[in-house]
């Protein structure tokens, strides 16, 4: 760790500024760095950031407050995340963060006196298929059980480097337990794209056919890219990222957004618990969603994309930066483009720990170098994006398929998969299951064949979709995974039949809470009254009259939620009601209602501290 003298801080600043231009929307970038190398935001550097980058101070301290991986306190040397996810408690790290603490001789949350390591929760790692699992100076530690615990403290009161730390320790598999049609081959680097390439045709839009061919080709909207959009529209290929919407009707609505810039966004901020699918993607098929954002720069008329990775993975950073330098070689990114007028390049933009920021409008925010607050939905990115010009935002899986269809053709992927979910889906399967992995199905499998695929069988219950999706019991597992019955954005959790569902609702309940940004009272609200309730059944105190008001607290956050996270922050509560209300049931000490705060027991210390023990000094029920 620096020693924080001023001049060594400002060296180490100067070096991270050359490093990324010292623009200001590269504001975030250059905190992740400055938190890696300091461990920790000093006080002096977000001065200096201000002056350089030429920002207002309060949005410096703005931008280090809202992600959950920046801090303006001192960690340690060695900073040990624990996932908090519930297949991750279900696993036990509760009881091995509490082992660890107590070898290293420091509090959870805390930092030890000597400056040597801190222990924090986050929310989720990506790792629900390997657990329970640990961030090592943002590096995964897979598996965890207590004599891999005991070796870690060993290694950190040792003062033993990471790079000397046993490579076990760092394996993160891929475990690609099913594959179908569509990832079962990786495609040869560059496939989508050439394929992208050769259809003839020079069709512009309507604003550009009055422009000279030269004109044309510096906007990027020459040869094959309407070619290739009919091929899009054929698949009828639908976002992976929840919301299904059509891909080709994206695409074509930045291709039409006239002239200026436009720009290729890939999510892979994918900080839903339970879903792993993307760090599956961006470790064996990278190249091909690099493919599909090349193959979009081209359709679209883009000279840029920009990968936005969740800080989680960081490990990925050296093999994702090795594939786009060994594409750039190849001619597969740069300018002229395999030998064409094609110019089109990707960066990487780290995320810092906001679960908030898979909202694509908040993913803009944070990749302009802001805080993720999502904005209003109108207008749509393909009208007002990045930098407030035309952009795409499609997710890794999207793009991976994208590439595919380009090489393949459109029909060969509406094969398969039913009438309104053409193609196939990747499922991330954790929890109680012999096979925990990512499973490759066509739209329309069934629950209870995801279920016997990887040994889970005896489940009580699936939560689809993760946190924010669907919560069912068995009476449901035959139900579709489709457009038409069952949307999912690809996360089956498991809970057999020896968990306590509440459990589940809990640790949903405090996620949320945590999660949301803040930026609306329904939802800053509203996921703080209803972790309050599932509290306040979790103490037995419940009653119907609790749950006729969670009914309604979640009511209005679906209608009145600024975006998606507060529309959706509240259907695991209102689905484990219905499907498992006897969780809910047991909990209750009277059919009336009954205060969650008890007045005169709030009065026990001061009582205590004055001596008195007289009945005038208690609050008689009627009183409270």
């Amino acid at each position: 760790m620096l020693n924080g003298h001023s001049a060594s801080q400002e060296e180490t600043l100067q070096a991270i500024l050359e490093m990324h231009g010292g623009g200001p929307g590269d504001l975030l970038q250059i905190l992740i760095d400055v938190q890696h190398a300091f461990h920790f935001v000093p006080p002096n550097v977000l001065s200096l950031l201000s002056e350089r980058l030429q920002v207002p101070l309060v949005r410096v301290k703005g931008v280090v407050s809202f992600y959950s991986f920046l801090s303006v306190v001192p960690q340690g040397d060695v900073v040990i995340h624990f996932s908090d996810n519930i297949t991750d408690q279900m696993l036990g790290n509760r009881e091995l963060a509490s082992l660890l603490c107590d070898r290293l001789g420091v509090r959870l949350g805390e930092t030890r006196k000597d400056g040597r390591v801190s222990v924090h929760m986050t929310s989720c790692t990506g790792m629900c298929d390997q657990g329970p699992a640990a961030l090592v100076n943002y590096l995964p530690v897979t598996r965890l059980d207590a004599p891999r615990i005991e070796r870690l403290a060993d290694l950190v009161n040792a003062g033993i480097p990471l790079e000397d730390w046993p490579k076990e320790f760092f394996t993160v598999e891929t475990q690609m337990r099913r594959s179908d049609v569509v990832f079962r081959t990786p495609l040869e680097a560059g496939a989508g794209l050439r394929a992208s390439l050769e259809r003839g045709g020079e069709i512009l839009p309507a604003w550009a056919e009055d422009m000279a061919p030269s004109d044309a080709q510096r906007h990027h909207l020459g040869r094959g890219g309407a070619e290739t959009l009919k091929e899009l529209y054929r698949s009828e290929l639908r976002g992976r990222g929840g919301a299904g919407f059509k891909t080709a009707i994206k695409w074509e609505s930045v291709r039409n957004g006239g002239l200026g810039d436009r720009y290729v966004l890939c999510n892979a901020d994918e900080g839903e618990p339970g879903t792993f699918k993307d760090r599956v993607l961006l470790t064996d098929y990278a190249d091909s969603v690099f493919d599909g954002m090349t193959i979009c720069g081209h359709v679209v008329g883009s000279k840029q994309g920009i990968l936005y990775v969740r800080q989680e993975y960081w490990y990925l950073r050296e093999h994702l930066e090795g594939v786009l330098r060994r594409r750039r070689e190849a001619g597969l990114l740069g300018r002229g483009i395999l030998g064409t007028e094609l110019e089109f390049d990707i960066q990487i933009h780290w995320g810092a720990g906001a679960y908030i920021c898979g909202m694509e409008t908040a993913m803009i925010k944070s990749i302009e170098g802001r805080r993720g607050i999502p904005r209003r939905r109108w207008p749509l990115p393909v009208r007002m994006g990045y930098l407030k010009e035309p952009t795409v935002v499609n997710n890794v899986e999207t793009f991976a398929a994208a590439a595919l269809i380009s090489a393949r053709g459109g029909a060969w992927f509406a094969y398969n998969g039913t009438p309104q979910s053409s193609g196939t889906k990747l499922f991330c399967v954790s929890g109680d299951c012999s096979r925990p992995g990512v499973y490759e199905y066509p739209w329309g499998v069934t629950i209870h064949e995801v279920l016997r695929d990887c040994g889970g069988l005896e489940a009580q219950g699936v939560q689809v979709s993760g946190p924010s999706g669907t919560m069912v019991n068995r009476a449901a597992f035959d139900r579709r995974i489709c457009f038409e019955d069952m949307a999912s954005i690809g996360t089956l959790m498991i809970f057999g039949p020896g968990r306590d569902m509440f459990e589940v609702v809990k640790n949903f309940a405090a996620f949320f809470q945590h999660e949301s940004c803040g930026l609306c009272a329904p939802c800053r609200v509203g996921t703080t009254l209803l972790a309050n309730y599932v509290k306040k059944f979790d103490q037995g105190c419940g009653s119907p009259v609790d749950l006729a008001e969670i009914e309604l607290i979640a009511k209005v956050m679906r209608t009145m939620s600024h975006c998606g996270l507060g529309q959706t922050a509240n259907l695991h509560l209102t689905d484990s009601v219905r499907a498992f209300p006897d969780i809910w049931n047991k909990r209750m000490r009277t059919n009336e209602f009954i205060p969650a705060f008890d007045l005169d027991d709030a009065l026990a210390e001061a009582r205590s501290l004055t001596g008195r023990t007289d009945a005038a000094a208690h609050l008689t029920p009627e009183e409270v």
